[in-house]
């Protein structure tokens, strides 16, 4: 049997490590909030608006790291899509699988 990708110490790549004698195990949730307050800040950027389109992009690259690290406590830090699409329309709106 494989070993599973899923560990409950955020950024192991393999099941959990027992801690050290006397060391604290970081908490999955203490990640997720980290990055929940990534989110909220780039929720309050995109309310006032792009200036340009750079900024925009600018808003998707931080979304797209906000999103990796939302799945880092759960699957490691090597974690890939597991159904990424085939290809990607030029505007992003639209994948085919």
């Amino acid at each position: 049997m494989a070993p599973s990708n899923r560990s409950t110490s955020a950024g192991c790549a393999g099941p959990a490590a027992a801690a050290r004698r006397g060391a604290q195990r970081r908490h999955p949730a203490d990640d997720l909030e980290s990055a929940r307050d990534r989110l909220e800040a780039l929720i309050r950027r995109v309310r006032h608006g792009a200036r340009s389109a750079a900024e925009f992009n600018a808003f998707e690259t931080e979304a797209h790291r906000i999103a990796a690290d939302l799945v880092k406590p759960f699957r490691g830090p090597d974690a890939r899509p597991t159904a990424a699409p085939l290809h990607v329309s030029e505007d992003g709106r639209q994948a085919w699988f």
